[in-house]
C-alpha cells in the first residue's frame, strides 16, 4: 500500500466519510509536509462538526496552527467560521483558524481568521474618526509652522494686545 492510500485510510478510521474531505486533507497535508517543510504535522478529525483538519508548526518554536480545508465551492459564512473556532481552538493552538480554499484544479490560498477581533466601525464612526485625523494633522503642521514663533513668545513672556483683554471685576 502507497503512503497516500495509507493516509487516506487513516483519516477513515478517525470517522470521516467524505471521499472529497478526505482527498483536501490529503492534499493539504502533503503540501504541509513537503512544500512548507511543517513540523508536527498530523491530520485530525473533530466528530461533533464533521470536519477533518490538519495541525502543524511553522517551526519548532511556534505553537501549533489549526489548517480546514474548505472547497470553494462551499458557502463560507462567518457562522460556520466561528463554529469551527469554538469546536478546533484550544489553548495550544491559540484563536487563530487557517482556512485553506481549494479551488476545482487543487490551486489552494490560505486565509487566518482569528476570534475575538473588533468588529468592523460603522461608516459614520469611520469618518468621524477620519475627520478628528484630519483636524490633529492640521493642528500639528500649524504647530510646526510657528513652533519658532510660539518658543519665542514663551521664553520671551509673550506679547498681548489689550484688545484682546477684557477685565472682570
Amino acid at each position: 500500500m502507497d503512503v497516500e492510500a495509507k493516509i487516506k485510510e487513516d483519516m477513515k478510521a478517525l470517522g470521516c466519510t467524505s471521499e472529497q474531505k478526505i482527498s483536501l486533507a490529503l492534499y493539504l497535508y502533503v503540501t504541509l509536509v513537503d512544500d512548507r517543510l511543517m513540523y508536527d504535522t498530523e491530520y485530525c478529525y473533530n466528530t461533533d462538526i464533521d470536519t477533518l483538519y490538519i495541525v502543524a508548526r511553522p517551526n519548532k518554536l511556534h505553537k501549533m496552527n489549526i489548517y480546514v480545508p474548505i472547497p470553494s465551492s462551499f458557502d463560507l459564512s462567518l457562522d460556520y467560521i466561528g463554529k469551527l473556532q469554538e469546536n478546533l481552538c484550544t489553548v495550544e493552538t491559540g484563536p487563530s483558524i487557517n482556512l485553506a480554499i481549494f479551488e476545482e484544479d487543487f490551486t489552494m490560498n490560505i486565509y487566518t481568521f482569528t476570534k475575538n477581533l473588533e468588529p468592523r466601525q460603522s461608516d459614520e464612526k469611520a469618518t468621524k474618526l477620519k475627520l478628528k485625523e484630519e483636524r490633529r494633522t492640521f493642528i500639528n503642521g500649524e504647530l510646526k509652522k510657528h513652533k519658532e514663533s510660539i518658543l519665542n513668545d514663551a521664553l520671551n513672556g509673550g506679547f498681548v494686545d489689550d484688545d484682546d483683554c477684557e477685565i472682570v471685576g
